[in-house]
């Protein structure tokens, strides 16, 4: 915190540089007085937001404010109704395009068709949505509240940001931070000087800078090329001498070498950075004697229920020579209360590997220490403000069992524990390279060989061997294991007590130099279905294999409720999981209501090759001779063409089909239901439905569009896609 306000202190000319002098990190009653406060409300669904919730509430200090944190879900900590100071939103969005689960009540409050236009009417606000552009809904979660508020007649007092996961989240959030202190000091500034203040605490040219003949609302850019992101010759207030270029590393780097995780090139290896303040410790952590007591997965907080259900049966779906491995496996789900739908998902409680934790716990020199007990404490001397014991690790587990079932190992490192990793590395070159990484001048570099090749803290300390964190930094940083969703490819209707799911097994490189390895969950669960795919049938249902599963929030990938409303399925590779589920379902309500009209169902199927991953070829088949299925379309995008060219994607065959789909659609009203693949398949799909309501209907693009939207609207454009 120090050197946080020693780099701020030619900035700060108003209230914050009566913070200067102090050090008690904003908490005491003086400091408390000249800071001006605003509510800070962040909704999560995987820790995102609540990262960086959290990061602008520690930088609010530094810059004269204080900001009020909490969850958007703790509706007893704040009152919208009646607040008089700015508020600030950090909301994430997932699913395809809907607001966290910790954001779902806050959202049907506001929503209330009753509440009056002006309700709220007093508040100022800035947001920041987190999404990723590969769904179609990008950023929903943040705009769906952002459109409320302004409806409900809230004025924004900073431009909304709109954050890319897919390109890397840092790219907007780190200048719309920037941006808002100049935004809040323009709000609480006496009138007739807010141009001034703002002017002041917002640098030439940075994101939020105001130009006093412009709108009222100050702006971000998003653009990357505008974000100058490796200019040399840039120089923070935080920069130190320990960040000045090493001329002796930039010499040992071949003249014709390219940059990589480990090495950097000019203008990068010369620059002066602008390295962020070391994120502040936080954590105690002793280790006690183990107790010798059974630990169990169910002590993992969990805000769902968790069944633990065996594995019935696991069945290979492809041939061994396929691309790729796709398995089915089925659970018996009869002795609990697990219910689901044809169309609904589920969470899989997956731990990570025992190689992985085991090589962790020996480059934190504590393989001897496994079995102790790990007790949290909050440091009496911390300088992080609101510093609280993570929700995700329990009290008095093993150091084992944590890094096993409780903390996300694999992640991505966010730039702040970059930061925290240099400070631990005894090399100059390594600290000097992980300081880049975490840097502004390095945004380039960590997205391409942090972010784009999905490196993780195992990757990291093995390409950085001087770096030996200590374990209570790991603690703080890593973010909670987080299940992983599936698809249920079966009818509770037609398999009473059996839940049956779809997964192709991911074999991935890990960020270099690490090996290639397989995924995290699929890669366990194919090590539980080996044993299952080589014994005898009863064997297998005899195995006692148990997994953990949670339910999923309910979502509208179902069928109509309307039976004889026509289905349209497009699901390449294991997107045709859901509509299996489908087909089984609607197979069991025709025998058990043979009078009922039941509407046409088509299915575009995609896949590889005929011969070695066609998935459920015979049920399929079945399906169709029972006319259950009406119209089936299969796609092989790797068969030598034969004849007229065939349709290599599904995309393909619905333009093929494209009369007869908007005569379904548009004139019998029909629904479509997409699974599979979000960054291509499923723009590629929207892009050919586009195009066969244009051409089909007569309409210009636009019109098309509207259409289409039109069906979203009315639930009967559904997607369950993933990235």
């Amino acid at each position: 915190m120090r050197g946080t306000r020693a780099a701020v202190s030619a900035l700060c000319t108003g209230p914050a540089a009566a913070l200067l002098e102090c050090d008690c990190a904003g908490y005491c009653s003086t400091c408390l007085e000249v800071m001006q406060r605003f509510l800070l409300l962040y909704a999560t669904q995987q820790g995102q937001a609540k990262a960086i919730a959290e990061e602008i509430c520690e930088k609010a200090v530094a810059h004269g404010f204080s900001a009020d944190l909490h969850c958007m879900s703790e509706s007893d900590k704040y009152d919208l109704k009646t607040e008089t100071a700015p508020l600030v939103v950090v909301v994430s969005t997932t699913g395809t395009g809907d607001p966290p689960d910790t954001a779902r009540r806050f959202v049907k409050r506001i929503q209330d068709k009753s509440l009056p236009p002006d309700f709220f009417a007093h508040l100022r606000y800035g947001l920041l949505g987190l999404g990723d552009s590969e769904y179609t809904y990008f950023c929903n979660g943040g705009k769906v509240i952002d459109r409320r508020l302004q409806e409900l007649g809230a004025r924004r007092f900073y431009d909304t940001g709109h954050a890319d996961d897919c390109v890397g989240l840092e790219l907007v959030v780190e200048p719309w931070i920037a941006g808002l202190w100049a935004a809040l000091e323009k709000l609480f500034a006496p009138r007739g000087e807010g141009e001034m203040s703002a002017a002041l605490t917002a640098a030439p040219g940075a994101p939020g800078a105001t130009d006093p003949a412009g709108p009222e609302v100050l702006h971000v850019e998003s653009q990357v090329a505008q974000l100058r992101l490796e200019d040399p010759g840039r120089k923070g207030p935080e920069a130190s001498e320990e960040n000045v270029a090493s001329s002796a590393q930039s010499r040992a780097v071949p003249a014709d070498a390219g940059p990589s995780l480990t090495r950097s090139v000019p203008p990068l290896a010369q620059a002066a950075l602008s390295v962020p303040a070391s994120p502040p410790d936080y954590l105690q952590v002793h280790l006690q004697e183990p107790a010798g007591q059974e630990e169990r997965q169910e002590s993992v907080p969990s805000a769902d229920p968790v069944f633990q259900v065996p594995i019935s049966k696991a069945v290979q779906l492809t041939t061994n020579d396929a691309v790729k491995t796709t398995l089915l496996m089925e659970l018996d789900i009869s002795k609990t209360d697990f219910s689901y739908q044809p169309g609904d998902a589920f969470n899989i409680i997956c731990p990570n590997s025992d190689s992985e934790v085991q090589s962790l716990l020996q480059r934190l020199q504590l393989t001897d220490k496994r079995e102790h007990r790990v007790l949290l404490e909050i440091k009496a001397d911390t300088k992080k403000r609101g510093a609280a014991l993570p929700q995700h690790i329990p009290q008095k587990c093993s150091l084992q069992f944590i890094l096993t079932w409780c903390l996300e190992i694999r992640a991505v490192p966010k730039k702040v524990l970059l930061r925290a990793l240099a400070d631990c590395a005894g090399d100059p070159a390594e600290r000097r390279r992980l300081q880049e990484l975490s840097s502004s001048q390095g945004a380039a570099d960590y997205s391409r060989f942090v972010r784009g090749a999905g490196a993780s803290l195992p990757d990291l300390l093995l390409a950085f061997p001087s770096c030996r964190p200590p374990l209570g930094l790991l603690l703080e940083h890593l973010p909670k294991l987080q299940p992983r969703p599936y698809s249920c490819a079966s009818s509770g209707l037609c398999r009473p007590g059996r839940l049956r799911f779809v997964f192709t097994v991911v074999e991935a490189s890990g960020g270099a130099p690490a090996a290639p390895r397989r995924g995290l969950c699929t890669g366990w669960l194919a090590a539980l279905a080996e044993p299952l795919l080589q014994a005898a049938p009863r064997a297998a249902q005899a195995s006692g294999v148990q997994i953990s599963i949670s339910p999923r929030a309910a979502h509208s990938f179902h069928l109509p409720e309307d039976p004889s409303v026509p289905v349209v399925m497009v699901g390449p590779g294991a997107g045709i999981a859901p509509f299996i589920g489908f087909l089984e379902h609607r197979e069991k309500l025709r025998e058990q209501q043979p009078d009922a009209r039941f509407g046409a169902t088509w299915l575009f199927f995609g896949c590889r090759h005929r011969d070695r991953d066609y998935l459920f070829r015979d049920e399929l088949r079945r399906f169709q001779e029972r006319g259950t299925l009406t119209r089936l379309t299969v796609c092989f995008s790797r068969e030598p063409p034969a004849g007229e060219a065939p349709a290599k994607y599904v995309q393909d065959g619905m333009r093929r089909h494209g009369a007869a789909l908007a005569r379904l659609l548009l004139r019998e009203g029909g629904c479509v239901c997409v699974c599979g693949d979000a960054k291509n398949m499923a723009k590629d799909v929207n892009d050919a439905l586009l195009e066969i309501i244009s051409q089909e209907a007569g309409v210009d693009k636009l019109e098309a569009m509207k259409t289409l939207a039109a069906l979203k609207e009315e639930a009967r454009y559904l997607q369950d896609i993933w990235a």
